[in-house]
This record gives structure tokens, C-alpha cells and sequence, in this order.
């Protein structure tokens, strides 16, 4: 453990730009978007069965959207290239977070939590828990790091609360002892990537949602401005609205239909211990250049990615990743030495260039929207922005708009808002993956 590195890599707010101001206005959408995606009096716009919804993509914010989409009375098809969650959405920590986050997207991390937690409702079984999320620092530039980023938070409205070395020991019992302490967040949560997606697709598909799998898009039918149909290999597939969903793929979408949506592939890997005698890893937990958890089997689940990965679709597992992030793991827990491994996976994680998603209408199609480039978020930030985007889609067919400040905080993730040409690498090396 290097005494001067900083491997808060969970940590993608950069505490010496965020400004106070910026704190102070989120902690606003916060307030304003969680009253209007929950108030009571809100009904479902008039959409009927009739009006056809295509949505290319079936990951998670996909099959997320498609399930708001239904619940606004739409028609919905999801076309996936190969088989539903079995990409990303699929190959992820299965954390539910809003620690670590850039302050303009921790509005849309919380409501997006407490969406999460409302699907159970409908008989939905994602395993989803909150017992929070514990980022250790190792050293004191790190201690410091978080001592920034709890100022921030706690002014842009996040619960957050900083334990000293004994608290993170008793949070934590197998942590190092020689730990700097930890930025807490008792609201964090995390979820079960496997039972969630196919317990949402059972739930969808029993309500009269179809999904195609196997069925790639080759190209769309536009008229006039208008996209009519999307070309596939199963043949043509008509909608009145169209929507990407396509993750690390959106850049060969956009291609299809000649837009410039800068999105990258990058992989993350994930390795998976044998099964815990006992609960010993409450939180989430993200520090020293990884993130891990313990299962609701028991397990431990650790893994992240970062600039070294490649830049690629490739999801094979790495000698050099599997000694570089158990390296890590085991500073972290020096007790877990002796754990075996019983499995390693890998992901892939899509990346934008200045960390925020390409979200909303196109403006160059009448009919158009996008949903994609989470940067390592999608999984916990699906919820919300399926529920924003069906939204979106149901005012704009009833001629009506959304709160002014939702907006505002929308437009930055605007899908126009990248010059021609711009490449996705990040301006700076840390990625979050949670």
C-alpha cells in the first residue's frame, strides 16, 4: 500500500473542481425530481397500447425502460443482438450507489435507489438491500480526499458520515488495522444482477412486453426525418418510437443512423471467493483500487478496472488482473489470504468523455431518444432513468414538458452536446465502477 498514491477509484467527484454552488443546486433537483416522480396525484398520460415502442438494447436500462414504458400505457418490443443481461448489466458488482458519484448525478442516484427499492412492490425480486456503502482510505491523501468529498455531499443533500479507524474496525472486523478511515453513506445499496433482470423479464413478459432475443439491428427505415422501422436479421420491426439502449455498443447504433455518440468500451474484471462461514461484510465496499461485497450467498465478490484495461469487447479474465486486484483485496483484508477462488468474470464498462451519459430525444429524428454511456452507473442508475425517460417520451406525445429544473440538470447529459469527431477517452483516469 503506497503511502502517497490515491486508489480511491470509486471516488469519480473531483473534489478540487466541485464548487459549493454546484452542491447547493443538486441538492435542489434532488428535492424537485424526487416530489415528481413520487407524488400521488401523478396518472399515466393517455398513451394507448397502440402507440408502438422499440427499444434496441436488452440490459438492464433497457429491460428498466421498457418496464415504466408499460406502466405508461405504451406498446414495447426489446430487440437484443444476443442474449437479455447476458453483457454488462449481467457482469457488474451489483452495487446500487450514490457514494462517489459526480455531484450532478447524485439527484438521480437517490431517487433512483428508492425506485429501486419500490419494485419489490410489484412482486419484483431483485435482492435488493441497503446497508450502505464503506469507502476505506489507506493513507492520509486519501483520508484527506474523503474528508472534501464529505463536505460536498453533505451539502448536495447525500447522508454521508466519517468514521475513524476503530469505527471502520468495527464496521469491518477483518479490515486493516493500520486503515485511515472511511467516507460512509448509510443509504447505498446493492442488488442481485442475475435474479433482477430475470425476475423483471418474467414480470414483463406476463403483462404482454416482447422480447426478441438473438435479433440484431443491421439498420432503420427513415422517412422524412422519421425513423419507420428498425432492419434486423429477423427482418423489418416497426415502431412510432425508437430507442437506444445499446451500452458500450451505442457508438455502432449511432453510426447506423450517421450520429456521433461517443461511447467506449472498456473491460472490468470480478472475482469471486468461496462462500463465508459468516456474515463478515455488511456494506459495500470500495477502497484501495477495487470494490467488493459479500453476497447474499455468502461469497465475496471483488473486482474494478481502470485505465490499464483494455479498450475493447474483450471479457476474458487476465493473469494480470486477477494477481493485480487480489494484491489489493488482500491489503484490504489481510485475513481473506487463504480464501480460494471459485470463479473470476469480466465485463464491459462503457465510458464517455467527460463521465456523464448520453440521455434524451435526438434532435436530428422526430422519434428518436438514447439511453447509454453510464460510465460503470448504468446498473444502479437504470431505475431512474428509465422512469425519466418513459416520462420523457409520455409528456412529449402529450404536448406537455417537464419541471424546468429537471431539465436543466438533463441538458447536461444532452446526446448533441459532443463536437463531431470528439473521441470517448475520459479527461482523467478515474472510472467508477460500482
Amino acid at each position: 500500500m503506497a503511502k502517497h498514491v490515491d486508489l480511491l477509484t470509486l471516488l469519480s467527484l473531483n473534489v478540487e473542481t466541485a464548487t459549493a454552488e454546484t452542491a447547493d443546486k443538486v441538492n435542489e433537483v434532488y428535492h424537485a425530481l424526487h416530489e415528481y416522480i413520487f407524488r400521488t396525484d401523478q396518472k399515466p398520460t393517455s398513451a394507448s397500447r397502440a402507440h408502438r415502442v422499440l427499444i434496441v438494447g436488452g440490459g438492464l436500462v433497457g429491460i428498466m425502460t421498457a418496464f415504466y414504458l408499460y406502466q405508461e400505457g405504451y406498446q414495447v418490443t426489446v430487440v437484443e443482438r444476443k442474449s437479455f443481461g447476458a453483457a454488462a448489466s449481467g457482469r457488474n458488482g451489483g452495487g446500487v450507489l450514490a457514494l462517489g458519484r459526480e455531484l450532478e448525478e447524485i439527484p438521480f442516484s437517490r431517487v433512483s435507489m428508492d425506485l429501486w427499492e419500490q419494485l419489490s412492490q410489484h412482486g419484483i425480486d431483485t435482492r435488493f438491500i441497503r446497508p450502505g456503502h464503506a469507502m476505506v482510505a489507506m493513507n492520509e491523501l486519501e483520508a484527506e480526499k474523503l474528508g472534501k468529498a464529505h463536505a460536498l455531499y453533505r451539502r448536495a443533500g447525500l447522508e454521508t458520515v466519517l468514521l475513524d479507524p476503530d469505527q471502520v474496525s468495527k464496521m469491518l472486523p477483518d479490515i486493516h488495522p493500520q486503515n485511515k478511515g472511511a467516507l460512509y453513506s448509510p443509504i447505498d445499496g446493492q442488488s442481485y444482477p442475475f435474479t433482477a433482470i430475470s425476475s423483471m423479464i418474467e414480470w414483463l413478459k406476463a403483462r404482454g412486453v416482447t422480447f426478441i432475443g438473438h435479433c440484431e439491428v443491421k439498420d432503420f427505415t427513415v422517412r422524412n426525418g422519421t425513423i419507420a422501422a428498425a432492419r434486423t436479421d429477423h427482418g423489418e420491426l416497426y415502431a412510432d418510437t425508437f430507442i437506444l439502449c445499446t451500452g458500450p455498443w451505442t457508438q455502432f447504433a449511432g453510426k447506423l443512423l450517421q450520429l456521433h455518440l461517443p461511447i467506449i468500451p472498456r473491460r472490468s474484471q470480478i472475482m469471486v471467493t468461496e462462500i463465508l462461514e459468516q456474515r463478515r461484510v455488511n456494506p459495500f465496499v470500495s477502497g484501495n483500487g477495487l470494490y467488493l461485497r459479500q453476497t447474499h450467498a455468502g461469497n465475496i465478490l471483488y473486482g474494478g478496472g481502470g485505465p490499464w484495461e483494455v479498450t475493447s469487447f474483450d471479457v476474458t479474465n487476465t493473469a494480470k488482473a486477477i494477481k493485480l486486484l487480489s494484491t489489493r483485496f488482500i491489503e484490504l483484508f489481510p485475513g481473506y489470504h487463504e480464501k480460494h477462488l471459485i470463479r473470476s468474470f469480466a465485463g464491459t464498462v462503457e465510458i464517455t468523455p467527460d463521465h456523464l451519459p448520453l440521455f434524451g430525444a435526438i434532435n436530428e429524428f422526430t422519434n428518436l431518444y438514447v439511453s447509454g454511456g453510464y460510465n460503470g452507473h448504468g446498473y444502479g442508475m437504470s431505475a431512474i432513468m428509465g422512469k425519466l425517460l418513459s416520462r420523457m417520451i409520455a409528456v412529449d406525445h402529450a404536448g406537455q414538458e417537464l419541471p424546468q429544473l429537471i431539465w436543466d440538470m438533463i441538458g447536461h447529459f444532452s446526446p448533441s452536446r459532443f463536437a463531431a469527431g470528439q473521441t470517448a477517452e475520459p479527461e482523467h483516469g478515474v472510472i467508477s465502477y460500482g
